[in-house]
């Protein structure tokens, strides 16, 4: 295998947690596979050649990174638009066999452009496993969690470009990684004519989310907006809450729609289908109230209270409240 590339986002100089944890995952798919690590970082107002190069190669190393390649940044958001064409220029010239970028939104909208420009398979989001060889597997629910895809790394005939959910922990690396100096031109222009409140990156940051499920009537609704509310939680909805117009479009979790990563994730009248549960970090602890005592959602759950919605959250309110 050629080398992996990562595509790592920075903030005052130093990785943000996305970025750590893509990265750390990125050095042990590499460790597992004999193959280099090159950390991409786009930085605003960069010299290639002075001290904050210099800074943030150090720290790609010790996230993982065997070789560095600092792009100057305009300010801007991570879109294709702005970050496309660079990364383009680099893959053109390393070749990468495996190129990860973070699952969030500007992930999301390079990645599969980027494969297409590539020519290589995109996979969003996979969980990475691994094989009685050693062999690192990308696997994928698909046709809504009643079935997996497993793709083989070392045994694809064309590279591979894929996201990951920063539910992943950092690696440890060396103390210097490489600075490579690359010609990739420079990131595209963007005209900025509106901001609007980032939905997105609260629920990515949120270490308490609770959901609505099918089973959660427009009258129940507030129940659990209060919930959320008390829990001091992101409010999230599974795609037929979504459907039914309870909650908006973008609080959908599920496979195809939004992921989340939370500590803690309170479900509340879903079933605990595949297509949900995919969407939720693996590491998450999962309370669930439900009605019915033989849904899927309690092979998931550490904790869980058994019955209505309407019955059951009137009275986990009060408890939180005789706490607080």
């Amino acid at each position: 295998m050629a080398c992996v590339l990562v595509q790592t986002d920075v903030a005052d100089g130093q990785l943000t947690p996305a970025a750590s944890a893509v990265l750390g995952e990125a050095r042990r798919i590499a460790s597992s596979l004999g193959a280099s690590v090159y950390a991409v970082a786009f930085v605003a107002d960069a010299d290639p050649d002075g001290m904050v190069a210099q800074a943030l190669t150090a720290t790609l190393g010790r996230g993982g990174a065997d070789r560095a390649i600092v792009v100057d940044d305009s300010p801007g958001p991570s879109l294709w638009i702005t970050r496309g064409p660079p990364l383009a220029r680099i893959c053109e010239q390393l070749r990468p066999s495996l190129v990860i970028l973070p699952a969030d939104a500007g992930g999301r909208d390079i990645a599969p452009r980027l494969a297409a420009r590539m020519g290589a398979a995109f996979v969003a989001e996979p969980t990475i496993e691994t094989g009685p060889r050693g062999e690192v597997v990308l696997a994928r629910a698909v046709y809504d969690g009643d079935l997996w895809r497993r793709l083989q790394l070392d045994e694809l005939d064309q590279p591979a470009v894929i996201t990951l959910s920063p539910d992943h922990g950092p690696a440890a690396g060396e103390d210097q990684a490489e600075l490579v100096r690359l010609d990739v031109g420079k990131p595209g222009a963007l005209e900025i004519v509106a901001r609007v409140a980032d939905a997105d990156r609260g629920l990515a940051q949120a270490r308490i989310v609770v959901v609505a499920g099918a089973g959660v009537t427009p009258t129940a609704m507030p129940l659990i907006e209060r919930l959320a509310r008390q829990l001091g939680a992101e409010l999230v909805g599974t795609r037929a809450v979504s459907e039914r117009g309870q909650l908006a479009t973008e609080r959908a979790v599920g496979v195809g729609a939004r992921a989340v990563w939370p500590s803690l994730y309170v479900v509340c009248g879903a079933s605990g289908s595949m297509a949900h549960l995919g969407a939720v970090a693996a590491g998450a602890e999962i309370v669930a109230i439900d009605r019915d005592a033989r849904a899927p959602i309690w092979k998931a759950a550490r904790w869980g209270l058994v019955g209505a919605v309407e019955d059951v959250v009137p009275a986990f309110l009060a408890a939180l409240e005789t706490t607080a």
